[in-house]
């Protein structure tokens, strides 16, 4: 049997040798994996000229988000493609940008056995938002890859701010956010279950948390709640109120944000509402008042099994682990009987042109709300 130098367990990685050049090692049957296309995503990162992309801190996550999104555009319905997803619903919570070295003192620590996976495999999970933005809202794909050779010193998270418009980009963050919410019902059904079954193999149903508050056919007895601390919105993140729903009533939810996060910097919130319901999920904007409050009524009947409110924490400012406080009331109003009379869902404009508006993600722009209800899913 002939010997060489090199180990005989060849695994997928890149590195740099003792003379600074870069490798890419491959197993013998790799060239058949999409685990070659992330790696191979590696080489183009590897001479970046922006020092904003840099592989460290709270700009770290984007090197391997950005590289499984570049493989979910080779297989985007393999079931494995998205397989952390389940740990990005199970703890909405923490920064975008949350990676191996950047967590808060209480966290568990990316090699922290099951409970690190939980938090730590969140750098490998957030595809999930760069495939929605680019797959579902119709953002350019090189704004995911030019920054790594724009020369900037903006991060990652504040590039993508900057050049698909913080409007726009806080509204599809919160979109993204109410479609986790609502099942990731831009996945796969296969892909879905699969994400949460990595959860049972990998990490640790203890920590998973997709709400912060629950209720049964009722709102917060008149009073204004927080969230626990550890599990409040940092930046660029979410948290959701959960209420399972039997009647055929009106929810009134209200939102009211302090101005500032933990550690001192300007907050800005964003709110959806989704209905569970026997023809799937609807979403619905929350109506904001400026940076901080806001507030939205939604009609439901016995057949919407559940009702969530989504709060994202979208301030400009790009970086550290502080949360961002507020509050929320959420209030039931009086039952209007065992039947309702159905709300009449039409477009008021063509079909096509909804479609076309829907497809350019208009669908959150106030006329196009009124005119394409039923395109868009708002009723």
């Amino acid at each position: 049997m002939m010997t060489d130098d090199f180990p005989n367990g060849w695994a997928f990685g890149q590195g740099t040798d003792p003379y600074g050049l870069p490798y890419l090692t491959v197993p013998s049957t790799g060239m058949y994996s999409t685990t070659m296309y992330h790696e191979g995503f590696h080489i183009f990162q590897y001479n970046s000229n922006s020092p904003g992309f840099g592989y460290s801190g709270d700009t770290q996550w984007y090197t391997e988000s950005s590289a499984q999104w570049y493989k979910a555009e080779y297989a985007p319905d393999d079931i494995m493609t998205y397989v952390q997803a389940g740990a990005i619903v199970g703890n909405p919570q923490l920064a975008l940008w949350h990676s191996f070295s950047n967590e808060a003192p209480n966290d568990p620590g990316a090699h922290d056995g099951r409970a690190g996976w939980m938090y730590g495999v969140r750098q490998y999970g957030m595809h999930t938002l760069l495939s929605f933005l680019t797959e579902v809202k119709g953002v350019d794909k090189s704004w995911i890859t030019n920054g790594y050779y724009a020369m900037t010193d903006l991060s990652p998270q504040e590039y993508l701010f900057r050049n698909i418009g913080p409007e726009t980009f806080r509204s599809y963050f919160a979109d993204w956010a109410a479609h986790n919410t609502g099942g990731l019902d831009y996945l796969t059904p296969n892909q879905v279950e699969r994400a949460y079954l990595e959860i049972t193999l990998a990490g640790d149903w203890n920590l998973f948390r997709p709400s912060v508050w629950y209720s049964e056919n009722g709102g917060t007895n008149g009073e204004w709640v927080k969230p626990e601390e550890d599990l409040r919105a940092r930046g660029w993140a979410y948290n959701v109120f959960n209420i399972t729903n039997s009647l055929t009533t009106t929810y009134k939810f209200q939102l009211k944000g302090e101005s500032a996060g933990s550690q001192g910097a300007p907050a800005y919130f964003v709110g959806r509402v989704v209905i569970l319901g026997q023809d799937g999920p609807r979403y619905l904007d929350m109506d904001m008042d400026g940076a901080l409050n806001g507030e939205t009524s939604v009609q439901v009947t016995s057949d919407d099994s559940n009702v969530f409110l989504v709060v994202a924490s979208v301030p400009e400012y790009f970086k550290s682990y502080q949360n961002y406080p507020y509050q929320v009331k959420i209030t039931k109003e009086e039952v209007v009987g065992t039947t309702t009379t159905p709300i009449p869902c039409e477009d008021k404009m063509k079909t096509k042109k909804c479609k076309r508006r829907k497809k350019k993600g208009k669908c959150s722009k106030k006329g196009v709300k009124a005119k394409c209800k039923k395109t868009c899913g708002l009723c």
